[in-house]
């Protein structure tokens, strides 16, 4: 168990440090969360790079051919030494560890939005900008939608939570008053 700590050491920072701006971070984020989701739910993939039968440089071939075109060279390269070493089991491990570093390097906060309603892309946009200003970082945010909140929104940013959601505020209102 140790000796895996070390590998998705080892291999999330040779991901972080191919990493210099915040385009390339998310473009590596998304095709790892993609090859992830991959993985999981077509098992065509995990029996291929588990296969006895086929012989290493062979499978090392047929990957690359088949994700030089979308993957960063570097991703690509990391990925390559994992199916190599047979470690794409710490697939998920790496990619959790490599976002935690980058998010550091390049002071990166990650933001759950949450609405009731869906949020146009100017709305977005100038929400995203804001909350840069207000953090001082770059924002990775995901965005998502909840009719149960009534009107308002809930924003996390990284392990805060802010919610000024109606639903929320009818609560705290509804246990001002029963504890009257």
């Amino acid at each position: 168990m140790k000796q895996n700590h070390k590998k998705i050491k080892i291999y999330s920072e040779a991901l972080c440090n191919s990493v210099d701006t915040f385009e390339t971070f998310q473009n590596i984020k998304v095709s790892l969360n993609e090859l992830t989701a991959l993985s999981k739910k077509d098992l065509t993939i995990n029996t291929f790079l588990k296969s006895k039968s086929v012989d290493m440089s062979k499978k090392m071939d047929i990957f690359t051919e088949a994700f030089k075109e979308v993957f960063d060279k570097n991703l690509l390269e990391v990925l390559l030494v994992m199916i190599e070493n047979d470690d794409m089991n710490l697939l998920i491990d790496v990619n959790k560890s490599f976002v935690v570093l980058v998010k550091e390097k390049l002071n990166i906060a990650y933001v759950e939005v949450t609405s009731s309603a869906e949020m146009d892309e100017n709305m977005r946009n100038q929400l995203s900008d804001k909350l840069s200003d207000i953090t001082s970082k770059k924002i990775d945010i995901n965005f998502s939608t909840n009719k149960d909140l009534i009107g308002g929104l809930k924003i996390k940013i990284d392990d805060m939570l802010f919610d000024s959601s109606l639903k929320t505020k009818l609560e705290n209102a509804k246990s001002k008053l029963i504890g009257v």
